[in-house]
């Protein structure tokens, strides 16, 4: 996982890794918090907390943005498969949640000597259930994908099948709508001049590249091998 590396768009869109697609995209009174697990308390403190936001599921990563960022918590994302021990909560009187284990990434501004750190997504409106598939539905995909990769050297496809999220041409842009389809007050467009955004790529962003175009080849030498 890391914070304040997801690359967006001048209109404030996701700027996906090669490859990526958006599978699933959720705008309403969804809460973060990242927090350091009870069971490190020797580990250095780390908290994070947003009231609310966007959440995605791509077909790689699980990305967070606040919607009202702040210089200090811009954005977060993960990797699918670094993330551990998921499951649903809820209260008596509180709104469900998940929650989990989450594995940080190098250079990703969480401190040293964090091998982990808490995540707790509530949503405050509902919507937990279509996440929840979502995010089962690829993550089975890609520990499935990557467990032949490691037996046979096979590459596989994950996103075959996967509807891609679009935005609905009749209702307004996601980011000012709540999941009840009730406009919501409009904010402040994620634009460069209201939220600088890291002027490098995120880490592992060129490692990604790399397979990717690794993958293709390799493709495209079976392919080619077949017709022969």
């Amino acid at each position: 996982m890391s914070i304040n590396w997801v690359m967006l768009s001048r209109e404030g869109d996701i700027v996906k890794l090669p490859h990526e697609k958006i599978i699933h995209k959720q705008t309403s009174r969804i809460s973060l918090e990242l927090s350091r697990p009870n069971s490190l308390a020797d580990a250095p403190a780390f908290d994070v907390k947003s009231d609310s936001g966007t959440v995605y599921i791509t077909t790689g990563r699980v990305i967070y943005l606040p919607a009202t960022p702040t210089p200090e918590f811009k954005s977060f994302s993960a990797p699918i498969l670094n993330f551990e021990d998921t499951h649903i909560g809820s209260g008596w009187f509180s709104a469900s949640y998940w929650t989990g284990l989450v594995r940080p990434v190098t250079g990703g501004n969480v401190p040293q000597g964090l091998p982990r750190l808490e995540i707790k997504l509530t949503f405050k409106d509902g919507g937990w259930s279509d996440f929840r598939e979502a995010y089962q539905t690829i993550r089975d995909r890609l520990q499935h994908a990557q467990d032949i990769r490691a037996e046979t050297g096979q590459v596989i496809a994950v996103d075959e099948d996967l509807p891609q999220y679009e935005e609905s041409p009749s209702n307004p842009p996601a980011s000012s709508t709540h999941s009840s389809g009730l406009a919501a007050p409009s904010q402040p467009s994620r634009t460069s001049s209201t939220q600088p955004q890291p002027d490098e790529p995120p880490p592992g962003y060129e490692e990604a590249q790399a397979q990717a175009l690794g993958n293709r080849m390799e493709e495209a030498g079976r392919d080619q091998a077949e017709r022969h």
